[in-house]
């Protein structure tokens, strides 16, 4: 039953997932849809985990005798048969689809450019410190995950089943019956451990982690070498999805020249680029103008703003507590 229920869990979800018909109110649509699922697919089993595991400690109290233990051993070799059969199909599946969901850190031109050539830039990404951070994959597909984890855990379930059923069938002895709750607290204990990576994976995604691998302050000192940045505050990055990085900024600077701005933003997504995050929302910031000595001007001013580090663009005290880092 906890396999057709992961089955059509992830099953909706998919479905979901590959609707062109979006609410309003959904502005991202439903590119989370697996997500919630394969978080759904993961809680539920631990919940049955943490069920078994009682349900063990109770027949070790109250011990239960088994009658046919030969046809339980049956049993359990056709559940085990049907399990490895359904893991390797959906392994499959989910290999193929993984290579198809793998994204580069940087594919494309012009903003879309290629990591190598952003590498070689020299000049523009001087002292950037994505030069060293290399493409991490994407790993597994979570929403396909849920269900392998399900049907993993039935087919350990169903090993447990055989081995109780063997022993109780061989053995003479009378603490044989013993096997049955011992091995269904190892089945839980290992159903637990599965789970766990699941909802962690998808529990992290869904509460707008960092995306793997980046570091929002090697991404700020980035940023703040760009030519007439004077700095960055409100940083912000996150995950939509397994494949999708979003992240916002304000920028101040130093010209109040749009087409210099735009330079400036062109640059900040190409060194966002190389972080693998390709959607990128940035509010400019005027600095106070700058006279004669415009680098020690600069470099004072940037100082001051990294000691304050407010926002020329507030909402005001009133609504202090509803911005997102109030």
């Amino acid at each position: 039953m906890n396999d057709l229920v992961g089955f059509i869990v992830a099953l909706i979800a998919l479905r979901i997932s590959q609707r062109d018909n979006t609410p309003k109110a959904l502005s991202f649509g439903w590119q989370r849809a697996q997500l919630l699922g394969a978080f759904f697919n993961g809680v539920f089993l631990l919940a049955l985990g943490v069920s078994i595991f009682l349900q063990s400690i109770e027949r070790f109290v109250s011990l239960q005798k088994v009658e046919n233990p030969m046809l339980i051993l049956i049993m359990g070799c056709v559940g085990l048969t049907l399990n490895i059969i359904s893991v390797t199909f959906l392994h499959e599946h989910d290999h193929d689809h993984e290579g198809t969901n793998e994204l580069p850190a940087a594919t494309g031109t012009d903003n879309n450019i290629d990591l190598s050539t952003l590498q070689d830039t020299t000049h523009p990404h001087q002292d950037h410190r994505h030069q060293v951070i290399e493409p991490k994959g994407k790993g597994h597909d979570l929403g396909m995950m849920g269900v392998l984890v399900h049907l993993i855990g039935d087919a350990i379930n169903n090993v447990g089943v055989i081995i109780a059923a063997a022993v109780i069938w061989k053995a003479k002895y009378e603490g044989r019956f013993y096997a049955d709750p011992g091995v269904s607290m190892g089945i839980a204990i290992m159903i637990l451990l599965s789970a766990l990576p699941l909802v962690k994976n998808s529990g992290t995604i869904l509460l707008e982690s960092v995306p793997l691998g980046v570091n929002l302050d090697d991404v700020k000192h980035d940023l703040e070498k760009v030519e007439g940045v004077v700095s960055i505050h409100e940083l912000h990055a996150w995950r939509l999805s397994q494949n999708k990085a979003l992240a916002s900024a304000h920028v101040l600077t130093s010209d109040d020249s749009l087409t210099s701005f735009m330079n400036q933003a062109r640059l900040i997504n190409q060194c966002l680029h190389a972080y693998g995050i390709h959607s990128t929302t940035l509010q400019p910031e005027l600095a106070t103008s700058i006279g004669g000595d415009g680098g020690r001007e600069l470099h004072g001013l940037r100082q001051r703003t990294v000691k304050t580090a407010s926002c020329q663009i507030s909402c005001g005290s009133l609504c202090e507590d509803l911005t997102c880092c109030g």
